[in-house]
């Protein structure tokens, strides 16, 4: 009997269960990969804000040091998008 390895991205678990047949073969285990931590230039670069405003509006879950912040992509990711919807005032006439 031979092992196989399907790698599968999402925002949410997959319906999978323990014991289901798929395409002929039983699932037998399930793993979910370790979150890697990413900086906060990365996260400026994604979202296209400074590296300031991204260190403030996470600093509450801030997992590396103040030199060196780290944060968890699928946390970070709530936390700046909910930031769009707090924009107040009229928009800047061109």
């Amino acid at each position: 009997m031979a092992e196989y390895i399907a790698v599968l991205e999402s925002d949410t678990p997959p319906q999978i269960l323990l014991g289901q047949n798929i395409g002929g073969a039983v699932v037998t285990e399930l793993k979910q990969k370790k979150q890697e931590l990413v900086s906060a230039a990365y996260l400026a670069g994604i979202y296209s804000i400074s590296t300031d405003t991204v260190r403030r509006k996470l600093e509450s879950i801030n997992q590396g040091s103040d030199g060196k912040c780290l944060y968890n992509p699928v946390l970070a990711a709530t936390i700046l998008k909910q930031g769009d919807k707090n924009k107040r005032g009229r928009k800047r006439a061109n």
